[in-house]
This record gives structure tokens, sequence and C-alpha cells, in this order.
């Protein structure tokens, strides 16, 4: 291994654990490439070589670009324990239906990913976290009333976090990953369900209780 993959390696491993502490995964590709862009970066702004560089990535400065990358994420409740959270967005029982199956789809489509066995891994067991978690709120979900509407309140952090997984699974059967088996002929409408149903949980999480 040379040094200069030694320092990359490191500084990718610093990232990863520190997005790890925050509740956050991405592949050690996507992060392998944020930290070369970061070292590109701060080259071309100081004025200074690639190699200059990689000494304002230190673990401090991983630990500031990893908090700042969760706060794009801050609707999903980072780092927290997303079910005990207050369960203020009433989604409807069809929609939830939707949501565990397209979690279910979705698990299908990582396990095609075979480039990354590590990020595969980190990836199918968040989605599957997430499966498990609709699945214990909808069971905790109080008897509904006759003449009510089916729905079941949910903590918005975990809605908002499925949908990005949902969105996710969509941009990958765009790309052409798809479950195995799966006809490339319906992969539209595939990708389509599942933006749609992103979109649809989205809009009830961000919904004001009661309206």
């Amino acid at each position: 291994m040379t040094p200069r993959s030694s320092w990359a390696d490191g500084r990718v491993d610093a990232l990863l654990a520190a997005l790890d502490e925050l509740g956050m995964s991405v592949s050690r590709a996507a992060a392998t490439e944020l930290i070369q862009e970061r070292v590109q970066w701060v080259s071309s702004q100081m004025r200074i070589s690639p190699t200059a560089g990689r000494r304002y990535l230190a673990d401090d400065a991983l630990a500031d670009l990893a908090r700042t990358m969760v706060v794009s994420f801050a609707d999903e409740t980072p780092g927290a324990e997303v079910i005990e959270s207050a369960r203020t967005a009433a989604v409807p029982l069809p929609i939830v239906g939707h949501c565990i199956a397209g979690l279910a789809e979705a698990i299908q489509i990582r396990l095609c990913e075979l480039d990354d066995i590590e990020h595969l891994r980190t990836t199918v067991a968040h989605l599957a976290q997430t499966l498990s978690a609709f699945g214990q709120v909808t069971a905790d979900q109080a008897p509904i009333p006759a003449d009510g509407a089916a729905v079941v309140m949910m903590p918005p952090g975990l809605v908002n976090r499925a949908a990005r997984y949902l969105e996710a699974a969509a941009s990958l059967v765009n790309d052409g990953v798809l479950p195995e088996n799966f006809s490339a002929t319906h992969a539209g409408q595939l990708a389509a369900t599942f933006t749609q149903d992103a979109a649809a949980l989205r809009y009830y999480a961000s919904e004001p209780p009661g309206i």
C-alpha cells in the first residue's frame, strides 16, 4: 500500500466513523470520492499542492464535514432512537402498506450491489431496521373507531427516512439496477412507484396533525 492510499484510507475510515456516530452511512466509494474532492477544493482555494492540502483534513475537520452532511437529513432525526420520537405524522394505512412493500423491494434492489459488500450490509441493515420500525409502530397503533380514518400515527423522522430510502431505490432503478428476475420492461413503472410513495410519505410527514 502506498503512503498516499494509506492516508486516503485513514481519512475515509475517520469520515465513515464520524458519520456512523451520527446515525448515517455512505458507501466507502462515495466517502473516498468525497475525500478526494475536498483535497482538491482545499488545494485550489489555498493555492497549495494536494499533498499540502491533506493537513487540513484532520479528524476535527472530518467531524465538521460529517455534521454538515447530517444537517441535510435533519428531518430524519439522525443519531436518535427515531421510534421513540413523538408520533405526530398521521399516515393513512394504505400508504403505510405501500411503504412496507417498497422497503422490501428496496432491499432486493440493494442486494444486487455487490461491488461494496460492507456498504451493502450496512444499507440492507438500515432498510431492515426501518421496515421493522414501521411494523412496530403500526402494531402499537390504538384501535381505530369504526367511523374514523384508518391512519397510523408515526414519528415524522421515521417517515422521512423511509421516503429517502424509496427515493434512493428509484434512482437505482433508473440507473438500471433491478431486483433479480424483474423485467426491465417495467423498470419505469417501478421507479415511478417508488417516487410516488416517497412523495406521499414526505407529504404526510410534514402535514400538521389534525389537518
